[in-house]
C-alpha cells in the first residue's frame, strides 16, 4: 500500500515569485498547485496538498503554531507523515513550537523550504521538497527540519546562513539522518508515547536581551514595568553575567523578585550553559535565573513561551523550563 503524505503550505520563499516592478519576492499560488510544479512526488507517496496560509515566516507566531499543530494532528489521522512548507527565517521557531505542542507523534512532521523560489532555475526548492516527502514516509516520529540532504531535530536547529543552500545546523546534536544515494540514520529518533495529542499553549509575553560588554542595565530594568512575564538573557560564555559591575545582576534580581521568569542562554552556539562553572554564572543563579543547558536560543525562547502558557505559576514554569520534554536539550533522546 502506498504511503500517504499531507503537505501543509504556510508560505515562504519556496512558493514565492518576484513581483513587478521591484522584483521583491512575494507569496504566490504554489501551495495549491504543488503537484503541477513537482509531479515526481507522486512516485514517492500519495500526496494531499493543503494551503493553511501563505505568508512570510517573519509574520508567523504562536497563533499560527497552534493552527499548524491542529492541522498536523488531523493530517496524521489520515496519512503516514506530514511536510510543512515554511519560510526559512522563522522555521526553527515553528519547529520548536510544534515539538512542544505535538505529543505522541506516530509519524514524521518535516518542515522544509528553500533559499530560492521553485520558479528560479537555480532553486534548491525541488530537492528539499522531494527529500522532505521521502523522509515523511519513514519511521522517524519527530518534528524535524530537512534541508540540503540533512534531517535535523527541529528543536535543536538554528538558521545558520542567508546565503548557503545548507541554511540550517544543529550545533549540539548530530543529524537524525543524512540523504545521499540512500538515507543513512545517524541519531536515533525519539519514540513518543501514544496517543497523538496537542497539549499546552503559549504566552507571548516574553522578551530576549543579548548582553554586550559595558551594556547599561537600563533595558533589563525597564522590563519590570511592562507586561513581560519571561526574559531570556543571552549571556556570555557558559552563562556568565558581569560580576564586578553588578548592575546587570541587580536588574536580573529585580525581575525575578517581581515574579518574572529569567532564563540564561549562551551567545556561543556550541556547548552548554553551566551556572556553576564561573563566578558570573553563579551570580546569575543567585539572582534567581535558570540556565537553559544546550538549547538553541530559538528553542529556549519558544519553550519559555510554552511553559509560561501551560503551567499555573512562575515556579512551575521555571521547573518545567529546566527539564527536557521533547529532546530539546542533552546529548540525545
Amino acid at each position: 500500500m502506498a504511503r500517504r503524505v499531507v503537505i501543509l503550505h504556510t508560505g515562504g520563499t519556496l512558493g514565492m515569485r518576484p513581483r513587478e516592478p521591484d522584483r521583491a519576492l512575494a507569496p504566490d499560488e504554489f501551495g495549491a498547485t504543488v503537484l503541477e510544479h513537482v509531479p515526481e512526488l507522486h512516485d514517492i507517496a500519495e500526496i494531499e496538498p493543503r494551503v493553511l496560509f501563505n505568508i512570510d515566516s517573519s509574520d508567523i507566531g504562536p497563533t499560527h503554531w497552534a493552527a499548524i499543530a491542529a492541522e498536523v494532528e488531523s493530517a496524521l489521522g489520515r496519512g503516514d507523515g506530514v511536510v510543512v512548507t515554511h519560510g526559512t527565517d522563522a522555521m526553527a521557531y515553528t519547529a520548536a513550537a510544534l515539538s512542544f505542542l505535538l505529543r505522541g507523534l506516530p509519524g514524521p512532521v518535516v518542515l522544509t523550504g528553500s533559499q530560492r523560489p521553485l520558479s528560479d532555475p537555480r532553486s534548491d526548492a525541488r530537492g528539499n521538497l522531494v527529500g522532505a516527502v521521502d523522509l515523511a514516509t519513514r519511521d522517524i516520529p519527530e518534528v524535524a527540519i530537512y534541508f540540503q540532504g540533512t534531517l535535523l531535530r527541529g528543536n535543536r536547529t538554528t538558521k545558520d546562513s542567508t546565503f548557503a543552500y545548507g541554511a540550517f545546523r544543529s550545533p549540539n546534536l548530530l543529524p537524525l539522518a543524512e540523504v545521499g544515494a540512500g538515507v543513512r540514520s545517524v541519531t536515533p529518533p525519539l519514540r513518543p508515547d501514544p496517543p497523538l495529542r496537542v497539549e499546552g499553549r503559549f504566552d507571548e509575553r516574553v522578551a530576549a536581551v543579548r548582553l554586550v560588554p559595558g551594556q547599561s542595565p537600563a533595558v533589563l530594568r525597564a522590563l519590570a514595568g511592562t507586561e513581560v512575564r519571561g526574559v531570556l538573557v543571552e549571556a556570555f560564555g557558559s552563562g556568565n553575567l558581569p560580576a564586578v559591575d553588578r548592575g546587570i545582576a541587580d536588574a536580573v534580581r529585580g525581575l525575578t523578585a517581581s515574579g518574572r521568569l529569567v532564563a540564561i542562554a549562551s551567545q556561543a552556539p556550541h556547548g552548554s550553559v553551566d551556572l556553576e562553572r564561573y563566578v558570573g554564572g553563579r551570580l546569575a543563579r543567585e539572582c534567581g535565573a535558570v540556565g537553559v543547558a544546550d538549547m538553541t536560543r530559538e528553542a529556549a525562547a519558544v519553550k519559555m513561551m510554552y511553559v509560561l502558557g501551560s503551567t499555573a505559576s512562575i515556579s512551575e514554569a521555571r521547573d518545567a523550563l529546566a527539564v527536557q520534554s521533547a529532546g530539546e536539550m542533552g546529548g540525545g533522546p
